[in-house]
Order: structure tokens, then C-alpha cells, then sequence
């Protein structure tokens, strides 16, 4: 009782300082969460077991940004879990449980370059952070090939789950088989690349529009790490 009481003083605080796109923001996410929470009792009232399984792994997913936050004692940008929340609900309210991806064939392609660019922007953020507390110096060049390696890892990661997915329990999330996978990973490696030349940018040179922002918002959260100033 007296853990959960600290969470909520916790969370009051942090309420208190948001502004107010901010909290519509997290709203919206917990909108979200609570359309992916519905999907999963719906399942489970029609003894529907795979696509429950599938609804409470992308709802417990939905969870990662707080669990870093966390893990890392940091503060993350309530966008981050905005972001992750509108991908796992495009993904799997919109993609699979109203067939998204049958009836637009962009739409795979959009959510994975889409995750790929939120992906290697985190990954940014997480070693700038080690850098700019001097814990890590590294070059420029480093950046933005842990910013590419970190979401080419995800995105591959996934990939495996879908094919774990389809493989093990007869689902179609690959659809196209091969075709598919493939497509989905050049498309990844073109979103990780963006967030890659976006982090070196920002570390050699003070100027991206993609990291700047949220680097700054990071900053702005986290001032025991920072200071007044990312730069």
C-alpha cells in the first residue's frame, strides 16, 4: 500500500508539472492502453487465446517508456509514451483486429519506417545522456551508429516475433512471407538510418531538426543530468 500511495504522490507530481499538451498527450495514451485493455478482455470473453496472448503482450508493451524511466532514473518526454502507444495500437488494434494491413498496403511500410526513426532516436537519447554526464565519451560518429544498430536490432527483433508468431501459433503476420520480412527490414534500416544521420548530426554539428527537440525535452525533464542546458 504505502509503494502504490508513493507512486500516485509520484505521479501528482509530475501531473502538476506538465503543461497542457502534455497531459492531453498522456490522456490519449492512456485512451489507447485502455482500447488494447478492451481488445484483450473481448478476446478472452470469446475464448479467442491467440489474439489475447497477442493484445496482452502489446499492452504490457505500452508500459516499456515507464519501465525505462524507471530502470534508468530518468524522466522521458510524455511523447515517447504517446509514440509508443499509437504504434502498438496502429499495429495491432487498427492492423491486425481491423485487417489495416490488407486493406492498405502502405501501412506496414509506414509503421515500421515510422518505429524505426522513434527507435534510433532512443537509442540516441540513452547513450547522449551516458555521454553527457561523462560516463561515455565517444565521437560523433558513434552516435549515430548506435542510433542505426539500436533500431536495426528492434526491428529485427520483431521480425523474429512475427515469425515466432506465424510459425508457432498460425497467425499472418508476416502475410507475404519473405517478401514481407524483407521489405520490413529495408524499410527499418532506412528509418534507422534517418535517426542515425539525425544524432551525429545534432552531436558534430548542434543542429537537427529530429533530435534537437527531443533531446531538449529530455533536458528540460531531467535537470540533475543536464543542467540548463543540453549543448
Amino acid at each position: 500500500m504505502a509503494g502504490m500511495d508513493g507512486a500516485f504522490t509520484r505521479f501528482k507530481a509530475r501531473w502538476a508539472g506538465w503543461t497542457r499538451p502534455e497531459r492531453v498527450q498522456f490522456l490519449i495514451a492512456v485512451l489507447l492502453q485502455l482500447a488494447l485493455l478492451g481488445a484483450l478482455v473481448g478476446a478472452l470473453a470469446e475464448q479467442r487465446w491467440l489474439v489475447a496472448f497477442t493484445a496482452l503482450v502489446v499492452l504490457i508493451l505500452t508500459f516499456l517508456p515507464a519501465a525505462l524511466e524507471r530502470e534508468l532514473g530518468v524522466q522521458l518526454p510524455v511523447e515517447l509514451t504517446l509514440i509508443t502507444s499509437l504504434f502498438l495500437y496502429a499495429s495491432f488494434g487498427l492492423g491486425e483486429l481491423q485487417d489495416f494491413y490488407v486493406r492498405f498496403w502502405w501501412w506496414d511500410i509506414l509503421l515500421h519506417g515510422l518505429s524505426a526513426v522513434v527507435l534510433g532516436l532512443t537509442g540516441f537519447l540513452l547513450v547522449y545522456t551516458f555521454h553527457f554526464t561523462r560516463r561515455v565519451v565517444l565521437p560523433p560518429v558513434y552516435f549515430g551508429l548506435t542510433a542505426f544498430g539500436f533500431a536495426v536490432t528492434l526491428g529485427t527483433l520483431w521480425e523474429i516475433f512475427e515469425f515466432l508468431m506465424d510459425w508457432g501459433f498460425g497467425f499472418n503476420m508476416q502475410k507475404s512471407g519473405l517478401r514481407d520480412t524483407m521489405t520490413d527490414l529495408m524499410v527499418n534500416a532506412t528509418g534507422a538510418a534517418l535517426a542515425g544521420w539525425s544524432g551525429h548530426r545534432y552531436v558534430r554539428d548542434g543542429d537537427s531538426l529530429l533530435a534537437d527537440r527531443l533531446l531538449r525535452r529530455l533536458a528540460a525533464k531531467n535537470p540533475r543530468l543536464f543542467g540548463d542546458n543540453p549543448d
